[in-house]
């Protein structure tokens, strides 16, 4: 690989994302400088000036692209042919869990909440990036099988709220009581995980099962 091959300079920008995004999550957005940043990825900070104007671009950066990725594997459980409508949501659903609750990434909602007020782009590039994406695709899912017959005649808005809010809820709860011994008895998250999937599916096919059938 010479210097400047693109996919080492991608691999790097990858790396400096993951870092920054643990070093925020552990330190917050106004505890952590660019100093704090450089240290945490082992780069000079003149280094990580380079690769960013400032603190703001770094976490918008690290919002917009850390969360690509749970994007686009949720587009393609929606494009899997090979599965059932029913299947598909489920699948949805474990990974909608699983970003919000055992990424770094997905625990950067509420630094999110806490700066959206004074700076703005930061909210406006997590809804445009990531929210109207995740929500949409999701949503198109449960119009697919709605169209095949597979789901009753719901709301897609709404069921699209009853899948995420009670995610959302749960990941912040679980936030602010990290330092609690008894948070995963307050707060389980695979019983929490298999009830709620279990009834949205009740509430899409009209049958008894948490699978569908």
């Amino acid at each position: 690989m010479t210097k400047n091959d693109p996919a080492q300079a991608s691999g790097r920008r990858a790396d400096i994302l993951e870092r920054a995004t643990e070093a925020f999550v552990s330190h917050g957005y106004a505890g952590t400088s660019m100093a704090d940043l450089a240290r945490a990825i082992g780069i000079q900070k003149a280094s990580l000036y380079h690769h960013f104007r400032s603190k703001e671009s770094l976490f918008v950066a690290c919002v917009t692209e850390g969360y690509d990725g749970a994007v686009r594997r949720l587009e393609a459980i929606r494009s899997d042919d090979a599965i059932s409508d029913p299947a598909r949501i489920r699948a949805a659903m474990e990974e909608i869990y699983r970003i919000n609750l055992t990424t770094p990434v997905g625990r950067m909602a509420p630094l999110i909440a806490e700066i959206a007020a004074t700076i703005p782009e930061v909210a406006q590039a997590f809804h445009s990036g990531f929210i109207a994406r995740h929500y949409a695709t999701v949503t198109g899912m449960i119009e697919d099988g709605i169209a095949r017959g597979s789901f009753a005649h719901v709301d897609p808005l709404g069921m699209q709220h009853l899948i995420f809010g009670p995610v959302i809820t749960l990941a912040l709860s679980r936030e602010m009581t990290a330092s609690f011994p008894d948070r995963d008895a307050l707060y389980p998250v695979d019983r929490i995980r298999e009830t709620h999937i279990g009834l949205i599916l009740r509430l899409l096919t009209g049958k008894g099962s948490a699978d569908g059938s």
